[in-house]
Order: structure tokens, then C-alpha cells, then sequence
């Protein structure tokens, strides 16, 4: 789990969840995919925070599969990024996980210039 700063975030059950990496110190490039899972209130103030537009955009750029929700479909938009094969529903978890064991090579051509 990766948040503005580290701390115990609520759950909807009233649970707690340690959270593990500050967004601006613990970057994508860590993880081998992500989950972009945000209230509407949450993408609304990421998407003002370059901390988490770069952590996305480096992830997309790193070919990352990507696991979003309605809050991280609109957190990508505003980082410019379009959505491909491996950015995916989180509701599609199975064909997350899928994709989350290798990179999205189909999207290399798209980001950077091939020798």
C-alpha cells in the first residue's frame, strides 16, 4: 500500500491498514504492477500531486500492468495516459493477475523509440 505519507488508513469496516511506502519516496518501479483503486474525492487530489502523476506514468512507462477502478481511471487521464491491453478493471482481477506476472511489451512501441 503506497499513500501521501505513512499512516493507518480506515477501511470501510472500520478496520485499519498500515500503509507501507510514501508516495514520493517509494516509486512504481518497486512493484512489478499496480493498483490504482481511489475514491472520487482521492483522484481528485492526486490528480493535483506530481508525486502521484509521475508514480502512474512511470509505471505505464516501465510496461507495468496496470489495475484501475473508476478513481484511477480518472487519475491516468489526467496523467495523459490512454488505456491499453495492460491497463485493466479491477473488477477483472484474474486477467489482472495475469497480466501483472510479465510486462506489456505491445506497449513499448508507444513509449519510447525502438533501436
Amino acid at each position: 500500500m503506497v499513500a501521501t505519507k505513512i499512516c493507518d488508513v480506515k477501511l470501510a469496516d472500520g478496520s485499519l491498514l498500515k500503509v507501507d511506502g510514501q508516495l514520493a519516496g517509494t516509486p512504481s518501479v518497486m512493484f512489478d504492477a499496480i493498483a490504482i483503486i481511489l475514491t472520487d474525492k482521492a483522484s481528485v487530489i492526486l490528480a493535483r500531486e506530481a508525486a502521484a502523476i509521475d508514480f502512474v506514468r512511470n509505471a505505464f512507462g516501465h510496461l507495468k500492468a496496470i489495475g484501475v477502478d473508476k478513481g484511477g481511471e480518472a487519475l491516468l487521464k489526467k496523467a495523459g495516459i490512454e488505456r491499453d491491453a495492460g491497463v485493466i478493471a479491477v473488477d477483472s482481477l484474474n486477467r489482472f493477475i495475469a497480466a501483472a506476472k510479465t510486462r506489456q511489451w505491445e506497449r513499448e512501441a508507444s513509449v519510447r523509440t525502438l533501436a
